[in-house]
């Protein structure tokens, strides 16, 4: 008797034992594909991760990796196929996507989908796209949030053709309507006519390296710090805002983002392109189809195409402008002819930081690329320039693959 119920104790500790790992699993059981800086990858068992390490279980021994050691990490979640409609753009670079923004200066709210709405403090939103765009109206938008203002916009749609830019104060947001004030006249402005709002906002004035962490519904945190807990993942941002979201749901940590920066992820300060021909009227859409910009291996450029995949593009003679975060030292680039007819033109690349000029390089008409790799001054602003001395522009496009900023 003695025996049997030793034997019924036992079994009932394998049962219980079983179910006890199980749950345990089913809180935890996350697996992970961890891609080292050297080229290593390991594949496991999530334990946990922040910012200075990742914890993983690789053939039933124990992992630790070091944040500097490593480039990101793929975790189980996917992108959502129907991506929500709101895009919110804060001052740090991080996007978050949702269904509706609402709040006013004090505070806003993002709906994206969990039960508690997003809350993003005040005065931490550049910009927010209110609705899908055409891909044909993508550059207007993205010239919008960098064109140089002293008030907050509203971004009218003008059918499906162009956008308005209406600069005033940015009131109130609600459910239906933005509450507006131009020229000193409180207006109420339908959502539906919207295309998007921009905030007028100091730029940031120390930007920190950050990891990069991206969200199944495309939402994309800079993160200055993390940890994980049980069933959660809780970060940082250097707008000293703090965002919690579930495990599951989380699709990649890129820990390379604290070593690595891509310009296209910097405040851009000034994009103008050089006019072949002088006009006495200033053309608003020839200015903007002059103006250096990012695109895609596909041309214009869709929103949720990621950072290293966009190019700068220069139609043609030209300057662009951001600020080299804090920490970085290298500017590293391939600038490539994006023509392939037989007429080219002689061009230089200058890159220069106030009036000292970094760096000097020609671009021969019979010469398709040159690298750059330029040590450059942290925390100061640096200008890229495409110069050429012909009045006709012809074979003057270029591409800047993959720019970016290294520490």
């Amino acid at each position: 008797m003695f025996l049997l119920g030793l034997v019924v104790l036992s079994l009932g500790q394998w049962i219980y034992g079983q179910k006890s790992i199980g749950q345990e699993s089913n809180a935890v059981k996350l697996e992970i594909s961890a891609s080292l800086l050297d080229g290593q990858t390991f594949r496991g068992m999530f334990v946990e991760a922040d910012s200075t390490k990742c914890r993983m279980m690789v053939a039933n021994a124990q992992r630790d990796l070091l944040a500097n050691e490593i480039g990101f990490l793929k975790l189980g979640a996917s992108l959502s196929k129907d991506r929500m409609p709101t895009e919110v753009v804060l001052l740090d670079g991080s996007k978050a996507f949702g269904k509706l923004l609402t709040g006013k200066s004090s505070g806003w709210r993002l709906e994206d989908g969990r039960p508690e709405a997003l809350v993003i403090p005040a005065k931490t939103i550049r910009a927010a796209r209110l609705k899908d765009l055409p891909a044909t109206l993508e550059p207007n938008w993205q010239a919008a949030i960098i064109e140089p203002a002293e008030s907050d916009a509203v971004i009218v749609m003008r059918g499906n053709e162009s956008l308005e830019r209406i600069n005033g104060i940015i009131v109130q947001v609600q459910e239906t309507s933005v509450s507006f004030e131009l020229d000193g006249e409180p207006i109420e402005i339908p959502l539906e006519k919207l295309a998007g709002l921009i905030w007028f906002q100091r730029p940031l004035e120390r930007i920190q390296p950050t990891i990069e962490i991206v969200s199944s519904n495309h939402s994309v945190w800079l993160a200055e710090s993390f940890s994980t807990s049980k069933d959660s993942l809780e970060l940082k941002t250097q707008l000293n805002q703090t965002v919690s979201l579930p495990l599951s749901s989380i699709v990649s940590i890129d820990y390379s983002t604290a070593n690595i920066r891509w310009l296209s992820d910097l405040e851009v300060l000034e994009s103008i392109g050089n006019k072949s021909l002088d006009f006495k009227g200033k053309i608003a859409s020839l200015d903007l189809a002059m103006a250096p910009r990012f695109v895609s291996e596909q041309g214009t450029l869709p929103s949720d195409v990621s950072s290293k995949e966009k190019d700068l593009y220069f139609p043609g003679p030209g300057r662009f402008t951001f600020r080299v975060p804090e920490g970085f030292q290298s500017f590293q680039a391939q600038i490539v002819r994006t023509d392939d007819g037989s007429q080219r033109t002689n061009l230089t690349i200058e890159i220069w930081q106030d009036d000292n000029r970094l760096s000097q390089q020609s671009l021969p008409y019979d010469v398709d690329s040159v690298d750059v790799n330029l040590p450059v001054p942290s925390g100061k602003k640096v200008q890229l320039r495409v110069v050429c001395n012909s009045k006709l522009m012809v074979g003057t496009e270029v591409q800047w693959k993959q720019p970016r900023l290294k520490r």
